[in-house]
């Protein structure tokens, strides 16, 4: 792991990136409602409480619940270069991306491999959805366009709540809960 930056948003937290290498990009899913899962990043700067993924982490990633998950997350910088390789041989089923991390983390912004991998599908579609808490994914609207008129294509929002003091203390790394209903309605 290379360490690239640090982010303080909060002077009580902190959240550092490391760039990772990505062996695969696509994840075999069974008996839930798609046939594969795509996440860029591992660990989420979003910080929600509540994240069921949490216990993926402490399970097969070795780190604990609480800290690790949110302080440490880690940038598959090729993953996109990867995922066009694996789409190149044929995959039946459908897609969903941000299963285990949300795709739109505010790194997004510089690293961007949710957006490049949304223009690899572009060139090899397969049927996709896509669950987010960050706004930032207006910013792929035109991909997204792009994508969803040769496959189906689905958004998800994540907007569990919209009073501001009870987000900030259940998902205190998320936009707020207008500007997400805000990119909703974009």
């Amino acid at each position: 792991r290379t360490n690239v930056c640090t982010m303080i948003e909060d002077p009580m937290a902190r959240t550092e990136y490391f760039e990772i290498v990505a062996k695969s990009a696509l994840n075999r899913v069974q008996h839930m409602g798609f046939n594969w899962s795509l996440n860029p990043y591992q660990g989420c700067f979003h910080s929600c409480v509540y994240c069921f993924a949490r216990a993926y982490h402490a399970r097969y990633r070795e780190k604990n619940v609480g800290s690790d998950f949110d302080s440490s997350v880690e940038v598959r910088v090729n993953v996109a270069d990867v995922l066009r390789r694996e789409l190149r041989r044929r995959r039946d089923g459908s897609l969903a991306i941000g299963t285990a991390t949300d795709p739109y983390q505010p790194i997004e912004g510089k690293y961007r491999p949710t957006r490049r991998c949304l223009e690899a599908l572009v060139d090899y579609p397969m049927p996709t959805s896509i669950v987010t808490k960050g706004p930032l994914v207006v910013r792929d609207i035109d991909v997204l366009k792009k994508l969803d008129e040769k496959t189906e294509l689905s958004v998800y929002f994540s907007v569990p709540c919209v009073d501001e003091d009870i987000v900030r203390k259940t998902d205190p790394g998320t936009a707020p809960p207008r500007q997400r209903l805000r990119a909703l309605q974009m």
